[in-house]
């Protein structure tokens, strides 16, 4: 039966946003329906090929304690994305002519150049790092499986609350990983929440450029974190 041609079945239409995990980002926190609060963390990176032995010996004994010294849950996430730097070439050949100098003029020339075999040559990647730190508050109150198949969002009581004692428990773990990552000589800062909207914007939204910045103000934050949209 052609459903279209029965005016007596109304179109089901639900935002992709619906049947993701995450329910909310409020106070720098992430609010999953599974009932978990979590904060990231970006951190910086190091070199490791790089290092004397000595110094890679004393990073991973310093990784070591950080892991030993965990009472609670992290995850561990790498990011990696294709990086489309044609615009930072336009932005180059722009200077060059509005340089004066020939002999300047003749570098931006030469570097153009070794930027475009490189990107030719091999792929460039742009990679992030983020440690998660999960705390469990018993947000979700269950509404059966149905509602949850199709995405239907749960129930979520006292939030106010409920981040506070998220927030009681979340800060002294996140303060013992910066300390221990920076024994490593990483250093890490929590996301804020337009930080991480933006950042779930560009994983729901894989075309985006990661050299693209998206101003989610002007998108409003009830804007779907993903586009596309009706189902």
């Amino acid at each position: 039966m052609d459903l279209n041609l029965n005016p007596n079945l109304a179109r089901i239409t639900a935002t992709t946003q619906q049947h993701l995990d995450i329910y909310n980002v409020v106070d720098d926190l992430m609010i999953m329906k599974n009932g978990t609060v979590s904060m990231a963390l970006e951190t910086s990176a190091v070199n490791f090929d790089l290092l004397s032995e000595t110094e890679q010996d004393a990073k991973i004994m310093a990784f070591a304690g950080l892991l030993n010294s965990l009472t609670f849950h992290i995850q561990i996430l790498i990011r990696t994305q294709n990086v489309d730097i044609s615009a930072y070439i336009v932005y180059l050949e722009r200077k060059r002519e509005k340089e004066i100098n020939p002999s300047i003029r003749n570098q931006i020339s030469i570097y153009i150049q070794f930027v475009k075999n490189l990107i030719r040559d091999r792929n460039v990647l742009d990679k992030r790092f983020f440690v998660v730190i999960p705390q469990s508050a018993g947000l979700v109150q269950r509404t059966g499986l149905i509602k949850q198949l199709f995405g239907k969002p749960s129930k979520i009581t006292n939030v106010d609350s409920i981040l506070e004692k998220a927030k009681t428990q979340l800060l002294p773990k996140r303060d013992h990983v910066i300390r221990q990552l920076k024994r490593m000589g990483v250093v890490a800062r929590q996301l804020t929440s337009e930080e991480l909207i933006s950042l779930f914007y560009n994983v729901y939204n894989p075309g985006t450029s990661p050299l693209q910045k998206t101003d989610i103000r002007a998108k409003g934050y009830l804007s779907p974190i993903v586009e596309g949209t009706k189902v």
